[in-house]
């Protein structure tokens, strides 16, 4: 199993409610998980694997490799801290030891209930796929400046990267046939939705790629 850490157990307390006090064996745990499913997920394993080689060889710090320390500071880092964060939650709010799984209590309060654990691990989960997004939408724009994030070359057991975004919305819509203008527009390169038309079997409208990220504003 993969021991690099793209975030150290010190980050995660600073920037997270996890107080000082925690021991740091208990939130590697939680790091090494959201590492290997939600960033190798978003970067996909040849992207993956060479940030993790970059961080543990330290050439990831060479003026050569600058790109790659922006993406891991400004994209790869925020995500992984909220990441990394809900799935220690459940630790925190059950322990295994040898009788079984138990609830934790503690002398300083008294335990949430399930109703508070399920709310913090929602909004966890929420600032995790929100920063997610912002990632998965820089590797769409820069994705010329990672070769490995478009290389094809996989083996048995790795991921390509998935661009789509990690934000599950309990709106639908329609992206088969819309009302558009006077007008029905069904799939195909005509492909239209609610925020536009979309490029040719695309999730993304025409006007993703342009310079404000706007409706009708031309690429730049």
């Amino acid at each position: 199993m993969n021991k690099v850490l793209l975030i150290s157990e010190e980050t995660l307390k600073t920037y997270t409610p996890i107080s000082d006090n925690v021991q740091s064996d208990e939130l590697r745990f939680g790091i090494l998980q959201s590492q290997s499913i939600f960033a190798q997920e978003s970067l996909g394993t040849n992207l993956y694997h060479e940030m993790l080689n970059l961080v543990e060889s330290g050439d990831i710090l060479t003026p050569g490799k600058i790109v790659y320390k922006n993406l891991l500071d400004e994209y790869i880092q925020p995500m992984l801290i909220n990441y990394a964060y809900y799935l220690c939650i459940d630790n925190f709010y059950v322990k295994f030891v040898s009788i079984g799984m138990t609830q934790n209590r503690s002398e300083q309060g008294d335990k949430i209930d399930h109703r508070t654990f399920q709310y913090l691990k929602s909004n966890a989960k929420q600032q995790a796929e929100f920063n997610d997004n912002l990632l998965r939408r820089h590797l769409i724009f820069k994705s010329g400046w990672y070769p490995e994030y478009n290389s094809g070359n996989l083996n048995e057991g790795q991921l390509p990267p998935i661009p789509s975004t990690p934000f599950q919305s309990p709106m639908t819509i329609p992206t088969t046939q819309y009302n558009w203008g006077s007008k029905w527009r069904t799939s195909g390169s005509n492909c239209f939705n609610a925020m536009g038309a979309l490029c040719n079997g695309s999730p993304f409208p025409t006007w993703f790629g342009s310079a404000n990220n706007s409706p009708g504003v031309p690429r730049g």
